[in-house]
């Protein structure tokens, strides 16, 4: 068994019990089956990037704290804003930026 891929497999694991989460509760959030979420945490499989990154979405965590243990999550509102876009079509997406850069501007001027 690889050393890295056990290490990852711990982190996902702690990252989920500090947040009460199942294995299937997870599983469901990331978009995986429970048996290889079993697995990646146990250190037998690998993943890909892109199951990565929606572990680590789900889990409040940055991909960096995953695999390398630095900089342990993400900040809960910064994921919060992140799923909202997400929920926009592209257009609105564009339409959202272009407001909170406004927004941002008028509050740091007061």
């Amino acid at each position: 068994m690889d050393e890295k891929i056990s290490q990852v497999g711990q982190r996902i694991f702690a990252l989920r019990k500090q947040q009460n989460l199942t294995r299937e509760m997870l599983a469901e959030k990331a978009d995986i089956s429970v048996q290889f979420l079993a697995d990646i945490e146990k250190g037998r499989k690998n993943m890909t990037i892109t199951t990565l990154r929606k572990i680590s979405a789900a889990l409040f965590a940055t991909t960096d704290y995953i695999v390398n243990g630095s900089k342990e999550k993400t900040d809960e509102t910064e994921c919060e804003l992140i799923d909202l876009c997400k929920s926009l079509s592209p257009k609105l997406q564009a339409k959202a930026i272009k407001l909170l850069k406004v927004y941002l501007e008028v509050v740091s001027s007061e």
